[in-house]
């Protein structure tokens, strides 16, 4: 389990490039790996809310989130900054040009991963290869754990698992 973490500390530095997943233990590893985090979410009962005044983005896909109806366009460019720099920063523009360098909360990357699942321009390949970014990130930095809400990380482990065996199952 150790390993698994060593390894995805060194995948999340380089930004997954020349990631190796043909180890023969890394599927076990990664199955136990999520257990534990699963099991150290659900041992959290305290969820400390974050200053928000500042983090824009954070306020934005609550927002998205919350109200069910969201700028598509919008959480499609957010993806795609994830996607290329595997962090979103705490204020953007409109064309989502960067304002501040403060990184968001790690509460925003909970709200992406729900958000992405709902779009219907990116497939299940894609959906999975977000969300597995977003869980790697969350459940290195053991400081964060109590800034997630646990409901819905917890929602969002699941949907892993259903978007992994939907894509064992093609």
């Amino acid at each position: 389990m150790n390993k698994y973490k060593k390894n995805i500390k060194l995948l999340i530095k380089n930004k997954y490039r020349e990631a190796n997943y043909h180890d023969k233990k890394f599927l076990t590893d990664f199955i136990s790996y999520r257990e534990h985090f699963k099991k150290r979410i659900d041992e959290n009962f305290t969820f400390l809310q974050i200053k928000k005044e500042k983090d824009k983005t954070l306020l934005e896909l609550k927002k998205y989130f919350e109200n069910k109806i969201f700028n598509r366009k919008r959480i499609e460019a957010f993806y795609k900054k994830f996607e290329a720099n595997l962090m979103l920063k705490q204020n953007y523009d409109k064309k989502l040009i960067l304002l501040t360098k403060k990184e968001t909360s790690p509460q925003s990357y909970i709200y992406l991963g729900h958000l992405i699942i709902r779009l219907n321009k990116i497939d299940i390949f894609q959906k999975l290869n977000v969300i597995l970014k977003i869980l790697d990130k969350l459940s290195v930095n053991k400081k964060d754990y109590k800034h997630y809400n646990k409901h819905l990380l917890i929602d969002l482990i699941q949907i892993e698992e259903k978007l992994i065996k939907k894509v064992l199952k093609k």
